[in-house]
């Protein structure tokens, strides 16, 4: 979920600057640092320097718009409009809430300096100063040096085959140029370039302590702030747990042998173990008036934790997610109105967590509904209405699945099973 319009903005081409960045450029001394910055990270990785990074400068102003032209040039409205629906179905950000209007301001509030993918340049923001301050030089060097091996533009978009594989991709990119930046800074202090865990823990701390810098950061939903915290948090935290074991092959190996969703960032063992995510089916439908599909993709572990954080708490985020085996959604349009019906389903590691979540998944659409009257609550069945229509949630086995935004009362009664014909004709009638 909201990863194109992120990703797209991310990787930044801004090739109609390029000759006033030039011009700008020769007599700054930030840009002095860059070779041997440069060559100390080929030392720490083992990468070889292909080519001398290109650099410039950029204003806020020139940002903003390049963001937006970017943004529209490489998404379709629907595709924009399909990233919001998802977040507002699920519950994740309010329904008045305009992603891309947020993403732009966004990135334009924290932007100092990034790595232009597409056009293999370093761009420093005009207001921003590194005369003496080489740890963000440092980190954007390292993506360059890691673009001359890997193109990290084509690892970004193009591999990535759903959502939660391409935030992990993402966690691998920031996390190795965050882990890369505290090593530098160590070996340049005669040290051996090996992050400490207090070190590791201070990234975390510092970007949770960062929120009150950065006002629209801050002023976020939950989801949209942590989907931009947990690559940099999380991913830092992955690379070393790959580094420590594999050494300084780990520099190629996150991105040759990436991990596949946000589980294996979260639980390094498991990208060790290779544990990949599974697919269940999504429920059946046979709607009356089934429309086109809108989007469709994965649902990840880190999904779900911040689902589980927004409505329930960290005590249920921090339980019950790692025991997720893997998760799919659909939004499609159904009835004369063309409403939007979201597909979910879940599969978990037995059980007993299955009826775990089922129960913490009937308290979530209790809470991000204004209002949820139900017809069956049982072991096994949750059904009844919310904001957008009829649903119905159940249990089967280590499978829970949803089906949310039914328009038409019959296809409700169908799917929701037998003997409780009465009770759809009862809430019809009332208007639902």
């Amino acid at each position: 979920m909201h990863r194109k319009i992120l990703s797209a903005a991310l990787v930044i081409s801004a090739v109609f600057w390029l000759v006033a960045a030039r011009d700008k450029a020769g007599d700054d001394p930030a840009f002095a640092q860059i070779n041997a910055i440069v060559k100390t990270l080929s030392e720490i990785t083992g990468l070889k320097e292909e080519h001398p990074v290109p650099y410039g400068r950029m204003s806020k102003g020139q940002l903003r718009h390049f963001l937006n032209k970017r943004i529209k040039k490489t998404l379709k409205p629907e595709e924009i409009h399909a990233d919001e629906l998802t977040l507002k179905m699920f519950g994740l950000v309010p329904q008045n809430y305009d992603l891309r209007r947020s993403t732009v301001d966004l990135l334009t509030e924290q932007a100092a300096a990034f790595y232009d993918y597409d056009v293999k340049r370093l761009f420093l923001l005009e207001d921003s100063s590194f005369e003496s301050e080489t740890t963000t030089l440092a980190h954007e060097l390292s993506h360059a040096l890691a673009d001359q091996h890997f193109d990290l533009e084509n690892f970004m978009d193009e591999a990535p085959s759903d959502d939660d594989e391409n935030l992990a991709h993402t966690a691998v990119v920031e996390g190795q140029a965050s882990w890369l930046m505290i090593a530098y800074e160590l070996k340049k202090a005669g040290k051996p370039p090996e992050p400490t865990p207090d070190m590791l823990k201070s990234v975390d701390d510092s970007s949770e302590e960062s929120l009150a810098d950065y006002p629209v950061l801050k002023g976020s939903p939950l989801y949209i702030q942590q989907s931009l915290l947990f690559p940099y948090t999380q991913g830092t935290i992955f690379f070393d747990a790959v580094y420590r074991k594999k050494g300084k092959p780990a520099f190629s190996l996150v991105f040759t042998n990436p991990p596949v969703d946000s589980s294996q960032v979260i639980h390094p063992d498991r990208y060790f173990a290779h544990i990949r995510p599974a697919k269940p089916a999504l429920p059946a439908l046979g709607l009356t008036r089934e429309g086109k599909e809108i989007t469709e993709g994965s649902v990840g572990e880190f999904d779900h934790q911040m689902l589980l954080k927004q409505y329930l708490g960290d005590a249920k985020a921090t339980e019950l997610p790692p025991h997720l085996r893997g998760a799919q959604y659909r939004i499609l349009t159904s009835g004369k109105n063309h409403r939007p019906v979201l597909q979910y389903v879940s599969q978990w590691d037995s059980g007993e967590s299955a009826r775990t979540f089922f129960a913490a998944f009937k308290k979530v659409l209790h809470a991000k509904w204004r209002h949820c009257d139900e017809s069956i609550e049982s072991g096994t069945t949750f059904a009844g209405t919310g904001d957008n229509g009829f649903f119905v949630a159940r249990l089967n086995g280590d499978i829970v699945s949803s089906v949310e935004g039914i328009s038409d009362a019959s296809d409700w009664q169908r799917l929701k099973g037998a003997g409780t014909a009465a009770a759809a004709s009862a809430l019809a009638s009332r208007g639902h």
